[in-house]
């Protein structure tokens, strides 16, 4: 699963040391990448980490993130793909 917040403002490349090993540090998450000129923060991870989780870390780490702070996950295991087109 990757989740994508938004966030106020990136800061510098130091902090996004500490901000990866913060999450990171969470059970279920196996790959952080903070994108300074998109003030963007793409998190990888299992099913295990809610997103309640990962927007309180980036809270504690000075990040502001910006949207909704409640999600629903999307379950991707009841969706249907449609048949390939038959051309006659």
């Amino acid at each position: 699963m990757r989740t994508v917040i938004q966030v106020e403002r990136a800061n510098c490349c130091a902090f996004n040391n500490s901000l990866n090993r913060e999450i990171a540090a969470l059970n279920g998450v196996y790959a952080v990448n903070i994108d300074n000129y998109k003030n963007e923060v793409t998190i990888d991870h299992t099913d295990e980490v809610s997103f309640e989780e990962i927007y309180a870390k980036l809270e504690e780490s000075g990040y502001t993130p910006l949207g909704d702070r409640s999600r629903e996950k999307t379950d991707y295991s009841t969706l249907e793909w449609p048949e390939e087109n038959q051309h006659n």
